[in-house]
């Protein structure tokens, strides 16, 4: 009887489970990214502040706050396997101070692109793996004495990882993953091209309709 009791509880689970992410269902998705090891915050969120001092004089301090933002919209086109736009902007701030010499520079990124996720549909908390695009457009700007540079990038963005959704009920997930991007940065007026490669994590909510 109570084998019988165990086996209904956890069919009624996993019906539970696969409901979410069944064919013909939505998913509405909002998060952030913290990078690890160096990060110039085009994808992640980023607070740093440094000093140097000479005795107790200071020589320079650095600060940078960087802000990021995803929203994701998709599609279950089969059980379990969603694909659909992400839409991601960042918005980072600096400024440097050596002797008496002053900068400050500011960044902002937008891109748009697909992604395609598979959820591996075990319990209450759902492993998943993710792979997703971006393009768009990085502006940076520099000011200070006698310096006032803006520059203009194309961006594309190629990323992928791994992850856990933690069900919060019939209709929503907290996911955590660790993700992997490479960057590349066109200067638009210039042949200069730059390749960022960072691993971060990534927090976000998830809401299924």
């Amino acid at each position: 009887m109570k084998k019988g009791i165990l086996l209904m509880l956890f069919m009624a689970l996993l019906v539970t489970v696969h409901a979410q992410t069944e064919k013909g269902n939505y998913l509405l998705g909002f998060g952030t990214a913290i990078g690890i090891g160096e990060n110039e915050g085009l994808m992640g969120l980023a607070f740093s502040n440094s000093t140097i001092k000479d005795g107790n004089a200071t020589v320079s301090e650095t600060k940078f706050t960087s802000l990021f933002i995803t929203t994701k919209v998709g599609y279950f086109v089969a059980d379990n396997l969603a694909t659909g736009l992400d839409l991601a902007g960042s918005f980072s701030s600096g400024s440097s101070s050596v002797a008496s010499f002053d900068l400050e520079s500011q960044n902002s990124f937008i891109g748009i692109g697909p992604f395609v996720r598979y959820y591996f549909p075990t319990g209450k908390i759902l492993p998943f793996a993710e792979v997703n695009t971006l393009f768009g457009n990085r502006k940076q700007s520099t000011t200070g004495q006698g310096v006032d540079n803006e520059n203009k990038y194309a961006v594309s963005n190629f990323g992928g990882g791994l992850g856990l959704a933690f069900l919060l009920g019939e209709k929503s997930s907290l996911d955590l993953g660790l993700n992997y991007n490479s960057t590349a940065l066109n200067e638009k007026e210039a042949d200069i091209k730059t390749r960022q490669n960072t691993l971060g994590l990534r927090l976000s909510f998830t809401i299924y309709l």
